[in-house]
């Protein structure tokens, strides 16, 4: 740990020759919080494996047969 102001409970940055409030967003949004996409259902994800799984098994016939 980091202990550079003892006897204070928390560190307080010197005032000056900075400038102040930086980092501190003013400014504050009220659109809502985009929530998550729902989740792909098990038909899409079967369809797709198996889509893939027919794509590299023709590609490996391909291959094969050459």
């Amino acid at each position: 740990m980091n202990f550079k102001c003892a006897g204070r409970d928390q560190f307080q940055p010197r005032s000056g020759g900075g400038q102040a409030g930086a980092g501190v967003h003013a400014e504050h949004s009220t659109d809502p919080i985009p929530l998550r996409r729902p989740q792909t259902s098990v038909g899409t994800i079967m369809i797709r494996f198996v889509g893939l799984l027919l794509a590299a098994t023709v590609v490996l016939v391909l291959i094969w047969n050459r």
